[in-house]
């Protein structure tokens, strides 16, 4: 089950990059609203949350794998770099930011290297699921406030890297279901 989830998510993920603006994209980058404080705001959150947390992040997984001799340490530094690697696709899509940018939109860099820090985390501590989804949410937000990505760019380094994730983590042996990492979340199977 948790091959397909996968399969769907990375499938959406693709799909979603395909049209170059949605109406969605179109309706939120029109009727947010952005008053100077909360762009002053999203600023400082890109600039925690963001590509630079995914670099220190693999740098201190690095360290501890390496000191350690840790194979698990290992395999998620991998796990962290294949959910990163995500970002790499955004010369196939090219698609246009809705600002002036040197680099194309879909997906958005930040949201993935926010996602990859989380996702690679709750694989490693099986628990943190809700710390994570709001980091990327207000990552997600803070991107989108700034007009520095479309909605669904923000939508689709999530789908990108849950989806890739959840594929590299079961090859990799660190989970062996998706209910692992939301034991909490998930209702226990009924036993006949």
């Amino acid at each position: 089950m948790t091959r397909a989830v996968a399969a769907v998510l990375v499938i959406s993920w693709v799909l979603l990059g395909m049209p170059e603006v949605t109406g969605l994209d179109v309706w939120v980058q029109n009727e947010l609203p952005r008053p100077e404080w909360l762009r002053e705001v999203a600023f400082a959150v890109s600039l925690v949350l963001g590509p630079t947390l995914g670099w220190a992040f693999a740098a201190v997984l690095f360290a501890l794998a390496w000191r350690r001799r840790d194979v698990r340490l290992w395999k998620a530094l991998v796990l962290h770099a294949l959910c990163c690697a995500t970002v790499l696709t955004r010369w196939l899509f090219d698609r246009v930011r809705p600002v002036e940018h040197h680099l194309p939109s879909y997906p958005s860099g930040h949201t993935v290297a926010v996602a990859s820090v989380g996702f690679t985390l709750v694989v490693l501590l099986k628990r943190g699921v809700l710390w994570a989804a709001l980091a990327v949410l207000v990552c997600g937000f803070a991107r989108v406030v700034l007009a520095m990505h479309w909605v669904t760019d923000v939508i689709g380094a999530v789908l990108g890297v849950t989806g890739v994730g959840l594929l590299a983590a079961l090859a990799l042996g660190l989970v062996t279901s998706g209910r692992e990492l939301v034991p909490h979340l998930v209702r226990p199977r009924r036993r006949p």
